[in-house]
């Protein structure tokens, strides 16, 4: 019965044919012309920056916020995890990374009345897709990569592809006076999308191909990464709070902003240097001499980067991995994900995400079924349906200085599980179960 119910909500989710019919099509016109009308089109105020691929999304956002909050205006941001509008912080509960053009609108319009200038949006593919942006006057959009996701939705790759280039197109339909693109010089899908749209001004950035803002001699410790950024010859150290490789991408997307605006690289690059972390992405608590780490990754690309770096620094300690996967999403991604998780952890606990109306232990079956016979001696395998019991095993397995990762659930508040929605969140549920009196933070 419930998955009836959803699929009458949420219609245009699920039913294709839907979304390309002369009704779909006008409704969600009269609903943009209403939103716009209402909140008095306020995008047209904004210099509106789009930031949109599978991973990294909601930290490139923040990083461009903060750095646009402390060196050029007061910024509106709104990402998967937070909303920021100058300093004040909302935190976003709607478990959706692209809002409704209602609920998107009232926000600019705040912002707008706070004396904010600067908009900084994350995009997703729904989003696109369901017309959540149009009226937005976009002036820049970011891509960094595309990778697997989200293909129970979108149906095929291509189709995901599409949904992201919308935004490009949308800043090219503006009518303001520049059209900004950045692309990533390591992902090949960039000089199809270049060649295609004409920008007044395109940056590439990366790490392993040539491009106009490039990262090398990155050296990755425990709780920081240094590496120089190589821009118009010239040479710029660089130390930040945020782990791996993967993150200097989402520095370099970020720095890609500064000099499109002409900001002042040294300023942006200690701006960006004071950056700790987006709560849930990589977040590292560390308690009883163990390093736990609690990190969205809901992706095969996301999940194979973060444990390859966790996998990298731990040496010779042990890696625990609790992982589950959500409930009536793209269910093709979930072998990859846990023969990713089983190549790089020495214990693997499966264990709830957001079961939602799918029958729960099915889950568990579908991604265990092909690891559980393999003769891995060194390797340890867990089934522990209930998260908050799977979240204590794992406390119970780490021994001093070894790494754990909590994967999935980063800073949700809530857990859709088959019985309804009930408070969730990993880090609260970690720390209460060590017991206040031993627990020892380093």
């Amino acid at each position: 019965m419930k998955e009836i119910i959803k699929k009458i909500l949420f219609y245009d989710k699920i039913y294709d044919f839907i979304k390309t019919s002369f009704v779909y099509q006008a409704w969600k016109r009269l609903m943009w012309n209403i939103a716009n009308t209402f909140y008095g089109y306020p995008s047209k105020d904004f210099f509106v920056i789009g930031v949109t691929w599978t991973n990294g999304k909601t930290t490139t956002v923040n990083l461009i916020h903060k750095m646009l909050n402390d060196k050029v205006w007061p910024t509106v941001m709104v990402s998967t995890a937070v909303i920021k509008i100058w300093d004040k912080e909302i935190i976003n509960e709607k478990k959706m990374t692209s809002l409704d053009i209602f609920d998107l609108q009232s926000i600019l319009s705040t912002a707008k009345s706070k004396w904010c200038k600067i908009a900084v949006l994350e995009v997703s593919s729904h989003g696109m897709d369901q017309y959540r942006f149009e009226w937005v006057d976009f002036d820049f959009a970011i891509l960094t990569n595309l990778t697997h996701d989200h293909l129970d939705y979108h149906g095929n790759f291509n189709n995901y592809i599409n949904a992201k280039k919308k935004l490009f197109k949308y800043v090219l339909r503006n009518n303001k006076s520049n059209k900004y693109a950045v692309f990533p010089a390591d992902d090949k899908i960039w000089r199809t999308w270049s060649d295609d749209m004409a920008f007044d001004k395109k940056i590439t950035f990366g790490v392993n191909n040539s491009a106009i803002l490039r990262a090398e001699n990155i050296v990755e410790e425990i709780d920081s990464t240094s590496f120089d950024i190589i821009y118009l010859w010239k040479k710029f150290h660089m130390k930040t709070f945020l782990p791996g490789t993967y993150n200097v991408y989402n520095i370099l997307s970020a720095l890609s902003v500064a000099v499109h605006i002409w900001l002042d690289m040294e300023q942006a690059v200690a701006s960006l240097s004071g950056f700790k972390w987006v709560s849930g992405r990589m977040e590292a608590v560390k308690l009883n001499w163990v390093n736990y780490f609690i990190d969205f990754a809901h992706s095969p690309d996301a999940l194979d980067k973060t444990l390859a770096f966790l996998n990298t620094i731990k040496k010779d300690k042990k890696l625990i991995v609790v992982f589950g996967a959500p409930g009536n999403r793209d269910k093709l991604k979930r072998p990859d994900m846990w023969s990713i998780a089983y190549s790089y952890a020495d214990v693997l606990i499966a264990t709830d995400d957001d079961p939602d109306t799918e029958n729960r232990i099915q889950i568990l079956n579908q991604l265990t079924e092909k690891i559980r016979d393999l003769n891995t001696p060194n390797k340890e395998l867990y089934i522990i349906p209930e998260r908050e019991l799977a979240i204590k095993f794992a406390t119970e397995q780490a021994k001093e200085w070894d790494f754990v990762m909590f994967a999935g659930k980063w800073h949700e508040t809530v857990q859709l599980t088959n019985f309804g929605r009930k408070k969730w969140n990993d880090k609260d549920i970690l720390e209460n179960l060590i017991n206040t009196s031993t627990k020892v933070e380093w």
